[in-house]
């Protein structure tokens, strides 16, 4: 079996439309996270959003649950501590799935933010979820690792890494919704053309994007400038465009600027988007 994934949700925390908002930009998205299918069959969650009930249904639909498949996932990562990206975890608690002994793979900041604070206390203290440290590379099954790496994002809370999923040793795909700028982190495009995909932050276009917010607060690389910086890679890496705001022109496929990013070889991430259509 070859590895894949399915893009549950592709839009910034808040999903498409956002709170009291009529519409987005485009199409309906919910918020950021991936599914992912090893090649031996274990299923692995990045990111738990608000929308993660409708998200584990699609998911269920993609691999095909239940098959003879005793539970639905095999482990949980997380790559930081903002809304959109952990507060779906409650649903793996006693009033909702009830889950025994999941892992959770976070970084020991953010389990120290769980341990710290109800109710995700709960899920641990609890059993539900089991706590293992991102930062070390760790063993899904017998072909494929998962890995966290460090990237500079606002941190009122917890860190923020980039997670790495390794197939049978080599760097398969990357997912990095968050990040504060390209430039702030140097490795950037050494990791990413490392993975055969690269899944990453295209929350906004331009400041004209949210009128009467300093976007400065909430700073995120423009696509603009992802696209210069990373266009080159494009050839071996397969990169998509997710985590996208609602007022973000890219979720237009007619719009100028998804235009120019199809163009360059990036691909526009969906809701239910999967590898193999990539």
């Amino acid at each position: 079996m070859q590895p894949a994934f399915v893009i549950l949700g592709s839009g910034q925390d808040g999903g498409s439309p956002q709170l009291g908002h009529r519409s987005g930009t485009g199409a309906p998205r919910t918020a950021s996270s991936v599914g992912v299918r090893t090649p031996e069959g274990s299923i692995v969650l990045l990111d738990a959003t608000p929308d993660i009930t409708n998200q584990c249904r699609r998911l269920m639909d993609w691999v095909d649950y239940p098959k003879d498949r005793a539970a639905l996932l095999d482990a949980v990562a997380i790559t930081h501590g903002h809304m959109g990206h952990y507060i779906g975890l409650l649903h793996f608690g006693p009033e909702s799935a009830n889950v025994s002994r999941l892992p959770l793979l976070v970084t020991p900041r953010f389990s120290a933010f769980m341990a710290g604070n109800d109710p995700f206390r709960a899920l641990i203290s609890g059993n539900h979820m089991v706590p293992r440290n991102l930062l070390d590379l760790m063993r899904i099954d017998e072909t494929a690792e998962v890995v966290g790496i460090p990237v500079p994002h606002r941190a009122e809370y917890t860190d923020t890494v980039a997670i790495s999923i390794r197939v049978h040793g080599e760097p398969w795909l990357c997912y990095l919704p968050d990040i504060d700028s390209w430039q702030d982190w140097p490795d950037a495009e050494s990791v990413l053309g490392q993975h055969n995909y690269a899944l990453i932050d295209a929350t906004f276009t331009s400041t004209a994007e949210l009128p009467g917010r300093n976007i400065a607060e909430i700073p995120h690389p423009f696509v603009t400038d992802t696209i210069e910086r990373f266009a080159h890679l494009t050839s071996s890496t397969s990169i998509v465009l997710t985590h996208i705001n609602h007022s973000n022109p890219v979720a237009d496929p007619s719009s100028t600027i998804a235009k120019k990013a199809r163009a360059r070889g990036f691909h526009i991430a969906r809701d239910g988007l999967a590898s193999s259509e990539i």
